[in-house]
């Protein structure tokens, strides 16, 4: 294994505001407000969050039925 992670970002522009920046950043109160009710899950990072629009890769979280 080579230890290169790929970015698979479906919005680069957007990329800055996604989840995984925001916490590198330290911006724990901006990451709190947009996973508090989470219904989407990143394919690069696994973090969950609130909108896709947070995500890199994300995809939406089965229903808890």
């Amino acid at each position: 294994m080579s230890g290169i992670v790929k970015n698979d970002c479906t919005s680069l522009t957007e990329h800055p505001m996604h989840i995984c920046q925001l916490k590198k950043k330290g911006l724990q109160k901006e990451v709190s407000e947009r996973t508090d009710a989470p219904g989407y899950l990143c394919h690069n990072c696994n973090a969950s969050a609130n909108q896709a629009e947070d995500l890199c890769n994300p995809s939406s979280l089965p229903d808890n039925q």
